[in-house]
This record gives C-alpha cells, sequence and structure tokens, in this order.
C-alpha cells in the first residue's frame, strides 16, 4: 500500500472513532435520549464526509458557546411569563384516550370511564360545560363527583369574576370615567357560560338580567358599540326564559341597527313562532325574503317547508 493511502486509512479510521466518540458521549454519557435521531444523524454525516463533517459540527459548537459577535439588542426583550411558551411534548398516553364527554359517560368500564372523564375535565372545557353537567347523571359515583366538583369550581370562577367586573364597572362610574369597554367585555364573558345553561334557574334568570341591565346601559350610552354578538347573545337568552317581551324589544332594535344580519331575522322568527304568533312570523320572514341577505340552507328548508 502506497504512502498516500496509508495516510487516508488512517484518516478514515480517526474520523470514524471521533463519530463514535460523539455518538457515546451524547446518548451514553449526556444520556439525552429527547434528541437520539439528531445525534445519530449528525454521526453518519461525520462518517460520510471524513474531516469536513467532524470540523463542521465543530465550528458550530465552538461560534454557539465561546463566540460572540457585535452587541445582541435586547430593546424588544420582555423578561414576563406571559411571553414565555413553553413547547412541551404531547402526552401521547393520555391524547389518546380523549373522547368527547357523552362518550366517555356511556362507556360501561368503570376504571375507563373514570379515566377518560379524568382527561375530558383536564382538557380544553369552558365550551363544553353543558356536556360535562350531563355526567352528573352518571350510574358511576365517582365519576358523578369529578364533573360536580369540577361545574362547582368553573361556575364559582364565573361568579367571582362577574362580581369583581361589576365593581370595577361601578367604580369607574361613580368616577365619571369611561367604562363601555368594560361593560361589552363582561356582556360577551357572561354570554359564553349562560348559553351552556349549566346554573340553576334562579341563577339562570338573574345573571340573565344582569347581563340585560348592561346591554342596555351600552345601549344608551352609544348604542353604536354594541356588536351582532351581544345582541343575538341577549336575545337567545330571553327567549330561552320566556321572556317574550323583552326579547322582542332586543330583536327589533337588532333588526334597526342591522338589516343586514340574518340572526336578526331568524333570532325573531324563533320568538314569534314560540308566541304563536303567526302574523309577526310571516311579516319577518317577507322581510327576509325582500331583503339583500344572503340565506343559510336552514333558512332555505325553513322557507320553502311554510311555502308548501
Amino acid at each position: 500500500m502506497t504512502r498516500a493511502g496509508i495516510v487516508f486509512l488512517i484518516v478514515v479510521i480517526i474520523n470514524c472513532l471521533i463519530a463514535a466518540v460523539y455518538l457515546l458521549w451524547y446518548l451514553v454519557f449526556k444520556r439525552d435520549q429527547d434528541n437520539r435521531k439528531q445525534y445519530i444523524m449528525h454521526t453518519v454525516i461525520m462518517v460520510l464526509c471524513p474531516v469536513i463533517g467532524p470540523l463542521f459540527f465543530l465550528c458550530g459548537f465552538l461560534k454557539y458557546h465561546f463566540l460572540r459577535f457585535g452587541d445582541r439588542d435586547l430593546s424588544d426583550v420582555e423578561f414576563s411569563k406571559s411571553r414565555h411558551n413553553p413547547r412541551l411534548k404531547a402526552d401521547e398516553e393520555r391524547e389518546r384516550n380523549i373522547v368527547p364527554v357523552e362518550e366517555a359517560i356511556l362507556i360501561s368500564d368503570k376504571e375507563k370511564k373514570r379515566k377518560n372523564m379524568l382527561n375530558v375535565l383536564l382538557g380544553e372545557t369552558d365550551e363544553a360545560l353543558s356536556s360535562i353537567a350531563m355526567a352528573l347523571n352518571s350510574d358511576d359515583s365517582e365519576v358523578a363527583h369529578y364533573a360536580a366538583s369540577f361545574l362547582q369550581s368553573k361556575l364559582d370562577v364565573f361568579r367571582e369574576n362577574v362580581r369583581r367586573a361589576m365593581q370595577i364597572i361601578q367604580e369607574k362610574e361613580s368616577r365619571e370615567e369611561p367604562c363601555t369597554e368594560d361593560i361589552l367585555a363582561l356582556i360577551r364573558y357572561m354570554e359564553q357560560l349562560l348559553k351552556q345553561k349549566v346554573l340553576t334557574q334562579l341563577e339562570q334568570t338573574d345573571y340573565v338580567g344582569q347581563m340585560e341591565g348592561l346591554c342596555q346601559k351600552v345601549y344608551d350610552m352609544a348604542k353604536d358599540q354594541i356588536d351582532p354578538i351581544c345582541y343575538s347573545g341577549i336575545c337567545r337568552l330571553l327567549i330561552d326564559l320566556k321572556a317574550y317581551d323583552r326579547a322582542e324589544v332586543w330583536g327589533e332594535r337588532f333588526a334597526a341597527q342591522y338589516p343586514d344580519q340574518l340572526q336578526a331575522y331568524k333570532l325573531r322568527m324563533r320568538l314569534y313562532f314560540e308566541m304563536e304568533e303567526k302574523d309577526k312570523f310571516f311579516e319577518t320572514l317577507d322581510q327576509l325574503k325582500s331583503s339583500n341577505v344572503v340565506i343559510d340552507n336552514q333558512t332555505l328548508k325553513l322557507i320553502r317547508m311554510v311555502q308548501q
């Protein structure tokens, strides 16, 4: 073998030893199992690219740990926990066991039912309180206890948040400070829970009355700031409570301020249907048909049905 061949063989052997030491160091001594694939890939590159591969990773390591070029601009850095978004690995075992609330309740195996119910409660549940309330009637007392405890804690938070927000609004009103944005934010917050009907009838009636009072304040101060979501929310809640006269007032205000909103017509049609006001129902339907509002499939089916 020529001298050049011997030198090349020695370089390859040393390169392979460096790659092996690199892999052993990270997987055995540092025990970094999370990045196993990354280190294996680095090792393969070192073996396939003798000298160049190890030098490339060595230069990157030295630059990252020892070299600093220029001053770092920290003017846009805010050291706040609210800005910190930790990247956590998914809990695959838990994710596989998450099922809809209705299915979690119907599972016959008690152990699985309890585990699935806990997984559901640990997820994003602010929009699913009414479904969780179904578990209160479960034949498994522990599942019912989980649901009752969870709902109670959520409702306690809701009551306290509403109380504090009301207090802030009243304080601002006493100082004659603008509070329209605070009132609108509270209306939207209350509507998100009240529409799920998880409170007792007495509490539901009381909170809907408070929400209506807030809507009236905004209507008196700056009605142009009431959006269709707020109108829809208060109308729907009042209809559910069968407070038809009050619902009709807000329905008419909704239609007058937002005549191009389909929901303004649908809510009044539902109201007049429940009130058995046939003339007003068809009058609203005719208004909808003569308007330029885009009609969805559900409303279109209703129109075809009543015309038959």
